[in-house]
């Protein structure tokens, strides 16, 4: 990874560092419930102590999405190693979560949610360190730990407005299922 980081916009490398992503996000939904794309963007109201976080997401994702353009895959190196698998593992959590998502409406907890109450949030953190490393980006990287950050406040948000929406059921859920990964035994 270069200190400088660099910027040479191809609009190939972004559109082929970026589609294995938008194709789990939004075709997967598409092909099983064209209905759910207006779903797939509506989020819960934001309480005070989150107001900062949606601007840093919003602001951290807009980035994600356009930073792409301005990189280049290292080919040959460790980094496409390193995150090529992670990538691969992102998106395939993207398309299982956007699948539940596109078949059930309310209250998910099936699928892949079983092991995780944010999997989609989980794919994408997982798809774009893959994508920092297989560009050798530290910016990259660091603008994916600053997109979880913030997405942690939002997460904790929409847990409270589902404990509001769902009550009791979704209290066992999250007693039973972790945050962002795993089961709770007993």
């Amino acid at each position: 990874m270069a200190l400088v980081p660099e910027f040479s916009f191809n609009i190939w490398h972004g559109v082929t560092l970026l589609a294995l992503l938008f194709l789990a996000r939004f075709e997967v939904p598409l092909l099983v419930n064209p209905a759910t794309l207006r779903r797939l963007n509506v989020t819960p109201p934001v309480e005070k102590q989150a107001r900062l976080a949606v601007p840093v997401s919003v602001a951290s994702e807009g980035l994600l999405v356009l930073y792409p353009f301005f990189l280049t895959i290292k080919t040959g190196t460790p980094w496409v190693v390193a995150g090529a698998p992670l990538m691969v593992a992102g998106a395939v959590l993207v398309a299982l979560a956007a699948l539940e998502f596109a078949r059930h409406d309310g209250f998910l907890h099936l699928g892949i949610y079983r092991y995780s109450r944010n999997p989609m949030y989980v794919g994408y953190f997982l798809y774009f360190v893959g994508l920092g490393l297989v560009t050798a980006s530290w910016l990259y990287l660091l603008l994916a730990v600053t997109y979880q950050v913030a997405l942690y406040w939002l997460i904790r948000g929409e847990e409270r407005w589902c404990l509001t929406e769902y009550g009791e059921p979704y209290r066992r859920y999250m007693q039973q299922v972790r945050r962002y990964a795993g089961r709770r035994s007993g």
